[in-house]
């Protein structure tokens, strides 16, 4: 078990690794010189180095300013943050063992499932081992709580259900994405979610090519903004002057600290968000570099041993589709989780939930692409917005199901644990209390 637990922590679980390893293990099999496989590999592992680098700039911009907004509220309630959670899990010893099982259970019968599915739309690997292992430690502390399940029918259970959603969800966003996304499909925990996405966009929006956010017409002075970075340079400072309007300057001095050195607060978080565009320019830049080298390298996977079969990618992979489109998703996600907040205080809710930053930035940016792509940038706003609520709410239901994580203040984000796990969790324990009462 030691082994195995180094080879998932340590290999596995660091994407990076995994994916140079994807990357090397497909231009072997294309039989490419020692140079072109070197190189392959490095741009690789290093193109997403530098995708994550962004990734870590934004969180550290945008969730101290979200957790003091939660704790100026003076309430107890629960963040949705993937990573924080999984963490916890991991500190239950028997629960942490039976997580590495379902991983690499899951894993295999999804490859068997992809090899085995007829279908082009079906031929998708996903490779996003870390949010293969979330999903393992979310099932891993629910299924006990709704169907009273040993650790061996946990494991069994969870890993049948979770390769099921890592073979056949990636379909429905390469199904939604055919005409725009050709080399890749999603597989970030959203692909579910990107169906309402699609529609809600469709029935809010605009299918205008004029109304397309990353097309709009502009008159001539701010034809600048259709650049991404200068829109996002004024874009985002304004955000987080909202936020900490809503802090309070007070608790943004507490962020900043009290030496002499510090700036006015305001100008803190104009600066916040001049870092947050920083992160967003530095991980389009990982982005197109990563895309350009795994997806060669992963043909050779599919020739080999999946014919026809593309990887289901992160989040951030599909940005570049739609920057515009991706910012009118992150607002209006950010205005449906801020909302649910108040809306579970006011109404003194049996769970509070605070605004997620998972949710608000990267599940909104997905949002937002799929519903520019249906119904222009009112369609973003408004997927992102309802999208955005939908994630937040559903934490109010799912929250309880969540075993020996009950109580902790931390729960999964992204939708689709929202529109697929809830749902399936609450048929499982209605089916359980139908057996029982027969």
């Amino acid at each position: 078990m030691n082994v195995i637990k180094f080879i998932v922590y340590q290999v596995l679980s660091n994407e990076t690794l995994f994916l140079g390893i994807i990357a090397l293990i497909g231009l072997l099999f294309q039989r490419k010189n020692l140079s072109e496989t070197v190189k392959g590999v490095v741009h690789t592992i290093v193109g997403f180095a530098i995708l994550m680098a962004g990734v870590n700039i934004l969180i550290n911009s945008l969730s101290p300013v979200i957790t003091k907004l939660n704790a100026t509220w003076h309430v107890h309630g629960v963040l949705p943050t993937n990573d924080a959670a999984f963490g916890i899990v991991m500190h239950f010893n028997q629960i942490a063992n039976d997580v590495i099982l379902t991983f690499i259970l899951a894993f295999i019968i999804h490859l068997f499932l992809v090899k085995i599915t007829p279908g082009k739309l079906f031929k998708n690997v996903y490779l996003m081992a870390q949010m293969m292992l979330y999903l393992a430690a979310f099932l891993n502390v629910t299924i006990p709580t709704v169907l009273h399940t040993n650790n061996w029918e946990t494991v069994i259970i969870g890993a049948v259900l979770s390769a099921l959603y890592l073979t056949y969800s990636p379909a429905i966003t390469r199904y939604l994405a055919r005409h725009w996304m050709h080399d890749t499909t999603l597989g970030f925990m959203d692909q579910v979610g990107a169906i309402i996405a699609h529609y809600v966009g469709k029935w809010c929006g605009s299918r205008d090519p004029q109304q397309d956010a990353d097309n709009m017409r502009l008159p001539k002075w701010a034809s600048m903004f259709k650049d991404d970075t200068v829109m996002l340079f004024f874009v985002m400072p304004l955000i987080f002057i909202g936020i900490g309007l809503a802090v309070g300057p007070h608790g943004i001095q507490q962020l900043m600290g009290h030496t002499a050195t510090n700036n006015n607060w305001i100008i803190w978080l104009i600066l916040q968000g001049i870092n947050f565009t920083a992160g967003i320019v530095i991980l389009m830049y990982g982005v197109n570099m990563f895309i350009a080298a795994i997806v060669p390298a992963f043909k050779g996977i599919s020739e080999k041993l999946l014919p026809g079969a593309i990887p289901a990618l992160g989040a951030p992979t599909i940005f570049p589709y739609s920057p515009m489109g991706g910012m009118f998703g992150f607002l209006g996600s950010s205005i449906g989780c801020i909302l649910v907040t108040i809306l579970t205080i006011t109404c003194h809710a049996p769970v509070i939930v605070f605004p997620s930053p998972i949710i608000m930035y990267f599940d909104g940016m997905v949002m937002g692409i799929f519903g520019n792509k249906a119904g222009g940038w009112r369609g973003a706003l408004a997927a992102g917005f309802v999208t955005g609520m939908i994630s937040s709410a559903a934490v109010i239901l799912f929250y309880p199901l969540t075993g020996k994580m009950f109580g902790s203040g931390l729960t999964w984000s992204n939708i689709d644990y929202a529109v697929v796990w809830m749902p399936i969790l609450y048929l499982l324990k209605g089916i359980r209390m139908l057996i029982l009462h027969i």
